[in-house]
């Protein structure tokens, strides 16, 4: 390998990224401190790091391939996921939530509503969940790393993927906010810079776009909503999936990191809005990969239509914008998901472990390896994410979302009953190979279903007896 001014960009970045994330992990003596700190955030720092969190290398590598291979579809469905959510959560949810601030984790939260059998369940898919975000993180890393330095997939993987369970590892939630600020600065700066590089390289540039946009039946938004086509009905189950909050370990830990109510609104708000204009930076950057070449593999845009047009600094400074998406989700996932396992996890199944801040650490490096395992998985990543969705929102989200609406049943068995149907629906249309809509709506109406009907009448009948 021949270094060059990009190797030496790219480096140095990742170094700056152990040494600070190492340094800010100074004075971690409890597994509190691990989770959610001391709960001294400014409410900047939050915001930068529910971002960096929510914008990874999964949001890069799907809005930029899946809008150039179905236009306005998928731009809807990403608005929702995005921009809408973060506004529905601050609005709707945040207000209500105020007794969840300062848990650890949101099955700690489920233990304490509905008892220890749910807590530990949603540890579990909680867990589970992760991982497949993690993986989209590693994957998308293996492929910025196979473009710069002509190495194979998995050494990018494995490179990326030490470094991050590195200093998230010994960290905890300081390390991983400190650096998702450096990161989210990173990005936020890079991605704009990089946009208007090909937009001003361009031939005829606004012109150019506009023909794009108008000559595409992708960009048609009466193709889009003819109901009589299967994708129309698919579309709008993703759609209110990714309006539904899903409150997975990362997104409750930033609410429940939040000083107050008031602070924990403002940032989801203020996310939303930063969200807003990221994503449209990154639409308009797809339109200007369609004017300049609109038939091409969608597998081959990155690496062809960016990645190799790119002269020596710029393609270092977008591999840099790259990789800092990617480890600011997937630091904050690790480290949110090691709580789940040793705080939650193992205390509903009444293991004792005398230091539960070691047990976290060890915990990190265990799901950032299987999240390394997952990420060699051959699939797109779009797809990788609702496969991994499917395994937590039709479970925990339903319960929890009741409960922050007041509908919290003490009846135990109609939770556990709900978060039954919820998977089995999720299993069953994966083994008849549904595709009208996605499993994970259907499967939240199972859920919420069996939870309510037996609330109402067994729990009812039992009192009666």
């Amino acid at each position: 390998m021949v270094w060059n001014v990009d190797h030496i960009i790219f480096f140095a970045f990742l170094i700056l990224n152990i040494i600070l994330g190492l340094k800010s992990s100074k004075g971690i003596t409890s597994i509190t401190q691990y989770a959610i700190g001391d709960r001294n955030f400014s409410t900047g720092a939050i915001v930068a790091t529910i971002v960096s969190t929510w914008i990874g290398g999964g949001f890069f590598s799907s809005v930029i391939t899946e809008t150039y291979t179905n236009g306005l579809s998928f731009i809807f469905i990403s608005l929702a996921d995005y921009i809408s959510c973060f506004l529905v959560i601050g609005y709707f949810f945040i207000p209500r939530m105020g007794q969840f601030l300062g848990k650890l984790s949101i099955a700690e939260a489920m233990g304490e509503l509905y008892g220890n059998k749910v807590r530990l369940i949603t540890a579990i898919s909680g867990i589970i969940g992760v991982c497949g975000i993690i993986a989209i993180q590693f994957k998308v890393a293996g492929l910025v790393f196979e473009y710069l330095l002509n190495i194979s997939k998995f050494q990018g993987i494995f490179l990326i993927g030490a470094v991050v369970i590195l200093y998230s590892t010994m960290g905890g939630i300081k390390s991983v906010t400190f650096t998702d600020m450096i990161q989210f600065l990173t990005f936020g700066s890079i991605i704009p810079i990089m946009t208007y590089y090909f937009f001003n390289n361009l031939p005829d540039s606004y012109n150019s776009v506009v023909n794009a946009l108008s000559n595409q039946l992708k960009y048609n938004l009466g193709n889009i909503f003819d109901t009589s086509k299967v994708s129309f009905w698919n579309n709008l189950s993703l759609f209110f999936i990714c309006l539904i909050p899903g409150f997975n370990s990362a997104v409750f830990q930033r609410i429940s990191m939040a000083k107050n109510v008031d602070q924990a609104k403002r940032s989801f708000v203020i996310s939303a809005q930063v969200c807003f204009v990221i994503f449209l930076i990154v639409i308009w950057l797809v339109l200007v990969i369609e004017a300049k070449t609109p038939n091409i593999s969608a597998d081959d845009i990155i690496k062809v239509l960016i990645f190799d047009q790119l002269i020596p600094v710029y393609k270092g400074l977008m591999l840099v914008g790259v990789i800092a998406m990617t480890m600011s989700t997937a630091d904050s996932y690790i480290n949110s998901s090691s709580i789940l396992f040793s705080h939650d996890f193992l205390r509903s199944l009444n293991i004792k472990v005398k230091n539960e801040l070691l047990a976290a650490r060890i915990t990190s490096l265990i799901i950032g390896t299987i999240a390394l395992l997952l990420s060699l998985k051959d699939t797109t990543v779009f797809k990788l994410i609702i496969f991994t969705i499917g395994f937590y929102m039709p479970i925990v989200t339903v319960p929890f979302i009741m409960a922050i609406f007041s509908y919290r049943t003490p009846y135990e068995k109609a939770v556990l009953y709900g978060m039954g149907a919820g998977l089995a629906v999720v299993l069953l249309w994966s083994y008849l190979d549904i595709t009208v809509i996605d499993n994970i709506v259907p499967a939240m109406a199972a859920n919420w279903l069996v939870l309510v009907v037996m609330h109402r009448y067994y729990y009812s009948k039992e009192k009666s007896i």
